[in-house]
């Protein structure tokens, strides 16, 4: 449905027997393994989403100077001018809850809450931003070759990917406490 330019495949491993040098770790260390590279790829993965919220941003806020309605620019209506001023907020949040994890990671300090917020509110945002873009543009936003409509096929992604939207709550429950 999106990421076209990020071919997916499934991998099978039937029968794989791994040698004990060429593991990632001790035997029965996987989990623990596969957490903390899922906590570095939660913290950079939608790194990639801030530069098409940031790109949206942009083509909304043009789009909406140039096309006139009823004798003025659309970006003068205050439901249009609502949705651009949002689409700023969501993007600037998001920026910082990536940065913050990353930079984090990257110290070496355990960042799991801090990964998961930035997961999970970056993807929910990418898609609300994707969805006030399509309605900015109107039905040209809608069309296929407008290309805007992609945003939101590759968006939606980006809450199932690297731990679904639901499962970044429970790790933020669970490192508050509940």
């Amino acid at each position: 449905m999106g990421l076209r330019t990020s071919p997916m495949g499934e991998v099978v491993l039937a029968d794989c027997l791994v040698p004990a040098g060429k593991r990632l770790g001790p035997e029965g260390a996987g989990t623990a393994i596969f957490n903390s590279s899922m906590g570095w790829e939660r913290s950079c993965i939608l790194a990639s989403a801030l530069g098409a919220m940031q790109r949206q941003l942009e083509t909304c806020v043009s789009y909406a100077r140039a096309r006139k309605q009823f004798g003025q620019a659309i970006g003068k209506f205050q439901s249009v001018a609502d949705k651009v001023a949002d689409m700023y907020l969501r993007l600037e949040a998001a920026r910082l809850l990536v940065y913050q994890a990353a930079w984090l990671a990257e110290q070496g300090k355990r960042a799991v809450a801090q990964a998961a917020a930035a997961k999970l509110f970056t993807s929910e945002a990418w898609v609300q931003s994707s969805l006030d873009a399509i309605q900015i543009h109107g039905a040209y936003g809608y069309m296929k070759e407008a290309g805007i409509e992609r945003d939101l096929r590759d968006a939606v992604a980006g809450t199932i990917y690297s731990g679904t939207s639901e499962i970044q709550r429970v790790i933020l429950s669970q490192m508050l406490g509940l």
